[in-house]
């Protein structure tokens, strides 16, 4: 199969996915959606409350594990000598397999499991026990940037004290948080399709491995740089204006580091179909 792209091929394909996606991991986006019951429940029995924004922040662990797993339970066998076969005849272009994938992995999961999760919190909220007086609200990207402000929010640039959305603008926080999804399901959906078994267990292992020794050289390079540190000693005098200024280059400089990064996992992911032998 070559690697044109068309539609109504595309359209049956994503059609046979989706049944496979919801028959191999329904299941488990019913469960994600459900976990926050668990804080209601255990308020219910102790008499306890969980607050609306530790129930937000467990909805989005809850959205990351499952977008974690997707890859390996609805295409873990695409990759293997013998079942993958079945992938491989399947009539549709590898460019067409691909995105279908990228689909399922990077849009389906992530809002089936976090609005999913957000409804039945809410569901929960509406009940006079369990310990959820109201629920989670469905901030938007100027509401999170309001809480940060008026919360602990505040930047401290040498002297200056600014507001958090005078350092991170609205635009580039919601650009890195979907961003930051993409980018997750890349990674996962590349590990499926490197390795053969616990996919996501090694996947996940390698991403804390590549982050323990970036993090580590560049550790170290600050430690033993006396340049390096004497220019952070230098930034700490600059104006503030310069200082939200150089905050500004550097984030824009780390999206489109993070959207180069991203780009080459999904390239690798598709090069990885189209050549996988069998």
């Amino acid at each position: 199969m070559n690697n044109t792209f068309a539609f109504n091929r595309f359209k049956n394909l994503l059609l046979k996915d989706g049944k496979k996606y919801f028959r191999n991991f329904g299941t488990a986006l019913i469960v994600f959606c459900c976990l926050n019951a668990i804080f209601w429940i255990f308020n219910l029995l102790f008499g306890s409350e969980t607050n609306a924004v530790t129930r937000f922040g467990f909805l989005c662990i809850w959205t990351a594990l499952a977008m974690m797993l997707v890859p390996e339970k609805v295409y873990g066998k695409a990759n293997l000598s013998r079942e993958g076969v079945g992938f491989a005849m399947m009539p549709a272009s590898s460019l067409e397999k691909f995105i279908s994938m990228f689909i399922y992995c990077a849009i389906v999961t992530p809002v089936i499991v976090f609005f999913g999760g957000f409804l039945v919190d809410t569901l929960l909220s509406l009940f006079p026990f369990g310990g959820f007086e109201k629920s989670i609200h469905l901030y938007s990207i100027n509401e999170i940037a309001r809480m940060m402000n008026d919360h602990s929010g505040v930047a401290q640039l040498g002297e200056a004290t600014v507001n958090f959305t005078d350092v991170f603008s609205i635009g580039a926080m919601r650009t890195s948080l979907y961003l930051n999804i993409i980018q997750w399901a890349a990674i996962f959906m590349l590990g499926n399709m490197l390795f053969k078994k616990h996919k996501a267990g090694k996947t996940f292992a390698c991403y804390l491995g590549i982050g323990y020794v970036f993090s580590t050289i560049f550790g170290l390079a600050f430690i033993t740089s006396g340049r390096l540190q004497q220019w952070m000693e230098t930034l700490q005098n600059y104006p503030e204006i310069e200082m939200i200024r150089i905050v500004h280059n550097a984030t824009i400089w780390g999206m489109i580091i993070g959207i180069v990064i991203t780009a080459l996992l999904l390239f690798f992911t598709y090069r990885k179909i189209k050549t996988q032998k069998y």
